[in-house]
């Protein structure tokens, strides 16, 4: 990658780099790196992932007060899922940039790369500069899709769940009352959730609704659907 490569994608992303080679690391793929016998952003990936979770909890954590813990993952999924992070990369224009093998189709055929290379940048800016450059970042980069984000429109885990096992063609999910503790003014619920007859994991609540609820939405915030 040349000096003025660099230049252009730090005028991008607006953050200048105090080490060069973390930002020519997180825009070599793996397909690239093979061939050179070189270092790959694939560790950086799975840091930046962390790190976006993180300051995407934290923003709806503040942002939305009263949402459950369910709403909130489902927010949160459907903030950092690879469809979600596309159009930003997209808008940065620097798709352009990432190193790929010769002769390689990985920036057409793959679903997840745009997202891989943002998670990538927000790695190398956190280990640049700090969290707060790289929370400062990610709030910029994401402020549109932040802002458009209200609670109201969230699909609670229950629905989630039954309309993923049904897209893939799973049985309805099965919540089955495994328990009742506590006084009868304040009593706990324990329900257990079985998908294609085998169990899944077990919620609890002060209903069993709830309870119901609350292992729905493990398995949503798990399987990471939106």
């Amino acid at each position: 990658m040349t000096e003025e490569q660099i230049a252009q994608i730090e005028e991008r992303l607006h953050y200048s780099f105090l080490d060069k080679c973390l930002l020519v690391t997180a825009f070599t793929h793996s397909s690239y790196a093979n061939e050179l016998k070189t270092r790959d952003n694939e560790r950086m990936e799975f840091l930046g992932d962390a790190i976006l979770d993180m300051v995407v909890s934290e923003y709806l954590f503040e942002r939305f007060k009263n949402c459950s813990v369910g709403v909130l993952s489902t927010m949160r999924s459907n903030i950092v899922s690879a469809k979600a992070l596309r159009p930003i990369v997209d808008e940065l224009d620097i798709l352009i940039f990432l190193q790929v093998s010769n002769g390689s189709n990985i920036k057409n055929v793959s679903k997840k790369i745009e997202s891989n290379l943002y998670e990538a940048i927000v790695a190398a800016i956190y280990l640049d500069g700090g969290f707060a450059s790289a929370k400062s970042f990610i709030l910029r980069t994401l402020l549109p899709l932040l802002s458009s984000m209200t609670s109201t429109e969230q699909k609670d885990g229950k629905t989630l769940l039954q309309e993923y096992c049904s897209k893939h063609k799973m049985s309805v999910p099965r919540y089955v009352l495994a328990g009742r503790i506590g006084k009868d003014n304040n009593p706990t619920y324990k329900c257990d959730l079985y998908i294609n007859d085998e169990y899944v994991c077990s919620g609890e609540g002060t209903s069993k609704k709830n309870a119901e609820q609350e292992a729905a939405e493990k398995i949503v915030t798990k399987w990471r659907i939106n």
